[in-house]
C-alpha cells in the first residue's frame, strides 16, 4: 500500500451534528486551554517537591515510597478511563477528572503523613489520567471538526503549560511563598480557565444504535492497537531516560556544572515545544507511517551524538535533536489509534497509553541497572536503539 499523505477522519466517524453547529475554533481554543492547565498543574507539583518533602521531613526513600503512589495511580487507571469515556463520553469524564485532578492538587501540602501523601498523590494521578485520555478524545473531535491535523499543537499547549506552571513554582519558591498558599492559588486559577473551557468542549459523536451504558469497562489494547502501542512505549521510554538521566549524563560523562547539566532538560523541552508546533502540518504532508520514520530518524542522531561526542555542547545538540524527533510521535499513535477504532476512539487512546506508559516506567530503571553493570555512557544506547525499533515499527502504521 503507497503511504500516501493522509487526510484526518478518513475512515473515521463524522463529526456530530453538535460539533458542526460549535465553532471549530471555539472547541480548538477550549481543548488548547485544558491540555494548557494539565500541564500547568502537574509542573505546579514537580516545582515544589522539595517543599512538600520538607514539610514532611521525609526522607530520600519516603519520598520514593509516595511517588510509588503517583506511578501507580496513573498506569492502573488507564485502561479503566478508556471504558469510562466510551461508556459516558469524554466531556463528563473530563470534568470529573479535572475537579478530581485540581482538587487533589490543593490538597497536597494539606496531608499528615506519608500514608495521606500516598494516597492523594494517587488520587492526583488517576485524575490526571482521566483528563489525559479524555483531553486526547476531544482533540480528536476536533481534528474531525477540521478536516486536518490540529492534535500536536495541543501538546505543544501542554508543554507550554509545563514551562508555566514549572517557572511560576520556581518564581513561587525563590519569594518564599509557602505551598499551602501557592497550590491553592494555582488550583483555583486553573479550575476557573477550565470550567471556561468546558463550556465549549466538543460534543460527542452519535453512537450507532444510540447510548450504550454497558461495553465494557477495562480499554485493552485489540487487533490494530499494539503496533501504535509498542511505538509509544519506544517513545515514552525514551521521554522518561531523558527525563531521569539527561542532566546526570551530561553531569558524569561530559564534565558539566550543576547547572549546565540542567540546561539539558531544557533544551530537550524546548525541542519538544518546537517539534510539536510543527508537528501538525508536517503530518497532513507526509502522513503517519513516514512522519514517525523521520521523527525516529532525527531522534536517533540525537541519542547518538552525546554518546559519540562526550561534550556538553554535543549532549545540549544531541537532546534538541531527541525532543524535536520525539515531539510529534504520540500525538501521531494517538491519532492513528483513533481513526483505527473510530467508534471507540477513548478506549483506542488509553490502551495505546497503557502501553506506552509501561516504557515510560521501565526506561529509567532499566538505565540504572546497565549503568550499574557497564557505564552510564554505554547504558544510554538503550535510547539509539529505541528509535530504531519505532523505525521498524514505522511502515506498520499505514491504515489497513
Amino acid at each position: 500500500m503507497r503511504n500516501e499523505p493522509e487526510t484526518v477522519g478518513a475512515g473515521a466517524a463524522p463529526p456530530s451534528a453538535g460539533a458542526r453547529r460549535r465553532s471549530p475554533r471555539a472547541m480548538r481554543v477550549a481543548v488548547c486551554a485544558v491540555f494548557f492547565v494539565t500541564g500547568a498543574a502537574f509542573a505546579t507539583w514537580a516545582a515544589r517537591v522539595p517543599a512538600v518533602q520538607g514539610r514532611l521531613d521525609l526522607s530520600a526513600g519516603e519520598l520514593a515510597v509516595a511517588l510509588v503512589g503517583l506511578s501507580a495511580g496513573a498506569f492502573l487507571g488507564l485502561p479503566l478511563v478508556g471504558g469510562l469515556v466510551a461508556r459516558y463520553g469524554s466531556r463528563t469524564v473530563l470534568c470529573t477528572g479535572m475537579a478530581a485532578y485540581l482538587g487533589a492538587l490543593a490538597s497536597l501540602p494539606l496531608v499528615p503523613d506519608l500514608a495521606v501523601l500516598t494516597a492523594a498523590l494517587a488520587v492526583f494521578a488517576c485524575g490526571n489520567t482521566a483528563v489525559d485520555v479524555a483531553m486526547n478524545t476531544q482533540g480528536v473531535l476536533v481534528e474531525r471538526a477540521y478536516g486536518r491535523p490540529v492534535l500536536g499543537g495541543f501538546h505543544a499547549m501542554f508543554s507550554l503549560g509545563g514551562i508555566t506552571g514549572a517557572t511560576a513554582g520556581g518564581l513561587a519558591a525563590s519569594a518564599g511563598i509557602g505551598i499551602r498558599a501557592h497550590f491553592t492559588v494555582a488550583a483555583l486559577v486553573l479550575l476557573v480557565v477550565a470550567g471556561a473551557a468546558a463550556t465549549a468542549l466538543a460534543p460527542e459523536p452519535p453512537k450507532a444504535g444510540g447510548p450504550s451504558r454497558t461495553g465494557p469497562l477495562l480499554a485493552l489494547p485489540g487487533p490494530g492497537l499494539w503496533i501504535p502501542g509498542l511505538v509509544a512505549f519506544c517513545a515514552l521510554m525514551g521521554e522518561g531516560v531523558v527525563n531521569d538521566w539527561g542532566a546526570v549524563y551530561l553531569k558524569e560523562e561530559t564534565g558539566a556544572s550543576p547547572g549546565a547539566a540542567g540546561l539539558g532538560y531544557a533544551v530537550f523541552s524546548a525541542g519538544m515545544v518546537v517539534g510539536r508546533l510543527t508537528a501538525d502540518r508536517l503530518r497532513a504532508r507526509f502522513g503517519t507511517a513516514r512522519f514517525t520514520l523521520v521523527c525516529a530518524a532525527v531522534a536517533g542522531a540525537g541519542a547518538l551524538i552525546p554518546i559519540l561526542s562526550a561534550t556538553t555542547a554535543a549532549g545540549y545538540v544531541g537532546y534538541t535533536l531527541l525532543g524535536l524527533g520525539m515531539a510529534a510521535v504520540i500525538p501521531l499513535v494517538f491519532a492513528h489509534a483513533a481513526a483505527l477504532r473510530p467508534d471507540r476512539t477513548g478506549s483506542s487512546i488509553a490502551a495505546v497509553s497503557a502501553v506506552g506508559y509501561v516504557g515510560f516506567l521501565a526506561g529509567p530503571p532499566i538505565i540504572g541497572a546497565l549503568a550499574e553493570a557497564t557505564t552510564l555512557r554505554w547504558a544510554m544506547l538503550v535510547l539509539p536503539t529505541l528509535m530504531a525499533a519505532m523505525a521498524a515499527l514505522s511502515p506498520r502504521l499505514r491504515r489497513p
